[in-house]
């Protein structure tokens, strides 16, 4: 599922050992002390003041990092000089990180991966890896050569700063993706010698199997999972992933899921030609949260797409 995390009220979530600073209650923080999110976790009131197009994901830039930590403290502050004129911050300092988007590979810093994966969704990843220590170990086991596979190297990107650390990733499925198997993956986790989880069967029978036996069209991918560290978000990487996705010749149209409680993705996706498709269905584990599956068919040139 994209966008499948719940974000928290700060300090009031039990089940999790390490509260949100109450000021910044649209991150997620892990219990290994980086933050990630989805790759549009944005500062809602911010976003609602731009227009984010088709062209504007392919922007190149150059990482300034002294810019990046200045631009994000003056925000946490509220001194944004963008933030009353309504300018588009993005051409001042948002989109200052710059990334390569490559396939993943066997040879990848597979900690990172499992970083980028673990807070994607407050459940999946944290049911199927344990804790994210144990997702260290147990990331490269998730991953199959078989390019039909979900999780597979031919259909996982990375987005890669200029130090080769991996900064965001994305994992897509098409119309030959295979039934989910649970005992191939159990026995890939086995072999590392790490212990299996306690919600290992949940998430497996719960979730990855639910995912890969919804049909797809032909020519068409759906986005699963798509993540991006904090401290590099808002340089429009997710949007990067995304758009390598939907620009990939195999494919006509793009699917994704969006969740409630994320109106600032929507409002995204609804801006890229996503469009709301079929009834709303209840979230990984317990169904207390809406779905909303989306396509966007693509255009013969971005050009038809609205801004």
């Amino acid at each position: 599922m994209i966008n499948g995390e719940k974000r928290f009220i700060p300090g009031t979530d039990p089940d999790w050992d390490r509260e949100l600073p109450d000021e910044d209650d649209n991150s997620l923080v892990d219990k290994a002390g980086k933050n990630w999110d989805n790759g549009y976790n944005f500062d809602e009131e911010e976003d609602d003041k731009k227009e984010i197009t088709y062209d504007d994901l392919s922007e190149e830039v150059k990482y300034d990092p002294e810019a990046a930590l200045k631009a994000r403290e003056e925000r946490a502050k509220g001194d944004d000089p963008n933030r009353e004129s309504g300018a588009e911050t993005s051409k001042n300092y948002e989109r200052q990180l710059g990334v390569e988007i490559k396939n993943l590979s066997p040879d990848d810093n597979f900690e990172q991966v499992a970083e980028a994966l673990y807070l994607v969704d407050q459940y999946i990843f944290p049911d199927l890896f344990g804790d994210p220590e144990k997702a260290k170990s147990l990331a490269k086991a998730l991953f199959s050569d078989d390019p039909n596979a979900l999780f597979s190297y031919d259909k996982t990107l990375v987005a890669k700063d200029d130090d080769n650390n991996i900064v965001g990733i994305v994992v897509y499925r098409d119309s030959n993706c295979t039934p989910w198997d649970t005992e191939a993956v159990r026995k890939r986790f086995e072999a590392t010698g790490v212990e299996l989880p306690e919600q290992f069967d949940r998430a497996n029978d719960g979730y990855m199997h639910k995912v890969t036996d919804a049909e797809l069209p032909e020519g068409a991918a759906e986005i699963e999972f798509l993540g991006v560290r904090d401290d590099c978000r808002s340089n429009g990487i997710g949007g990067r992933l995304m758009k390598a996705v939907m620009d990939d010749p195999r494919y006509t149209e793009t699917h994704l899921d969006v969740l409630d409680s994320h109106p600032s993705a929507r409002r995204l996706y609804d801006k890229l030609g996503f469009k709301p498709s079929g009834d709303k269905f209840g979230n990984y584990p317990d169904g207390t949260e809406g779905v909303q599956h989306m396509i966007r068919q693509k255009p013969s040139s971005p050009d038809n797409l609205e801004s």
